[in-house]
């Protein structure tokens, strides 16, 4: 049923918006609008897992900085190609993650401290490792590796970074509904106590979650530098929100142990098509952010509702069992 919503929603904001600016629903800005999409939706589908497990990963940004500097500091200093430095990039991104793990795991931090104090360390860490001039100021690094553009490029019409998304959508989604280890991450999110209880190595879950969302953010950052052409060590921060946004708009509440893939996906495109409504409507995009926080705060009331709905309608119904089943023996 919320999807269903989600997409009539998208689709009567679709329709309005191809009224006010015919613009909008031309090859071009639909392409570039699943482009948009992809960008975040390729972190969010990490962050997802981790919301499952009734977690939060604040590093994910920072993640995105560090692995840009990484990859640009191959391309200025070293000869080596692309497909050999890019997944000592991607590796970066599972080490941030197990770190993340273990910390929140065996020293039992709790998860906001934890991603908290990593983005911080991160976003030193890569104005440390910026590509600088002779007097130590910040480069602005232009790549030209055309092996390494090839991820901010197009086949045919559909942009690399869009058909990396779906893909990675479509094999996430199918690992955590049809194998073990995706029912260990529901099981842990729901109850971590039940779970341990039942034999589930929630730590190992835990640790494995991060690491798959440190590696979501790195191969993001690759794709986001490879499309600007450049990278800074400014890259990525800010974007916890655009990524907390699409996962909760998706269903997947901060509470755990519910949620799916397809669901971050319909968030993604959702907050997209606002991006993109906001631009195409020559309004400021300063009010992003208020947009999106609101979308986040509506959201998640509209999820505690939702729940409190439902638990009395459950009430309601065993309330009305009792009375049947009284009245018949009182019958009888």
């Amino acid at each position: 049923m919320r999807r269903l919503i989600l997409i009539a929603v998208m689709l009567v904001l679709g329709a309005v918006l191809t009224i006010l600016n015919p613009v909008f629903l031309t090859l071009g800005n639909i392409m570039t609008l699943f482009q948009e999409a992809s960008l975040v939706g390729i972190v969010a589908i990490g962050f997802t897992l981790v919301m499952i497990t009734a977690g939060i990963d604040l590093s994910i940004g920072a993640v995105i900085a560090v692995t840009s500097m990484i990859c640009v500091n191959f391309l200025s200093h070293t000869p080596i190609p692309a497909p050999l430095f890019i997944p000592v990039a991607l590796a970066f991104g599972a080490l941030v993650g197990f770190v993340n793990g273990t910390f929140i795991t065996r020293f039992k931090l709790p998860e906001f401290i934890s991603t908290l104090a990593m983005k911080g360390i991160l976003a030193g860490l890569a104005l440390v490792i910026a590509v600088k001039d002779e007097f130590g100021f910040v480069q602005n690094v232009y790549i030209q590796d055309e092996t390494y553009l090839w991820f901010g490029g197009t086949v045919g019409n559909v942009h690399v970074v869009t058909i990396a998304f779906f893909l990675l959508a479509f094999l996430t989604q199918t690992f955590m509904k049809r194998t073990r280890l995706g029912t260990n991450i529901y099981a842990s999110g729901a109850n971590l106590t039940a779970a341990r209880l039942t034999g589930i190595n929630t730590d190992k879950t835990i640790v494995g979650v991060y690491m798959f969302s440190g590696v979501c953010a790195a191969l993001a950052s690759i794709f986001i530098s490879s499309r600007m052409m450049t990278a800074m060590p400014e890259l990525g921060i800010g974007s916890e929100m655009d990524v907390i946004a699409a996962v909760v708009i998706g269903g997947t509440p901060f509470t755990g142990g519910i949620g799916d893939i397809w669901g971050t996906v319909l968030g993604a495109v959702f907050l997209a098509l606002i991006k993109n409504g906001i631009l195409k409507l020559n309004m400021s995009p300063y009010i992003q952010p208020i947009v999106i926080g609101g979308i986040i705060i509506a959201t998640v009331i509209a999820d505690v509702w939702y729940k409190d709905f439902a638990e009395k309608l459950v009430v309601n119904a065993a309330r009305r069992k009792e009375i049947l089943e009284q009245s018949r023996g009182d019958v009888a």
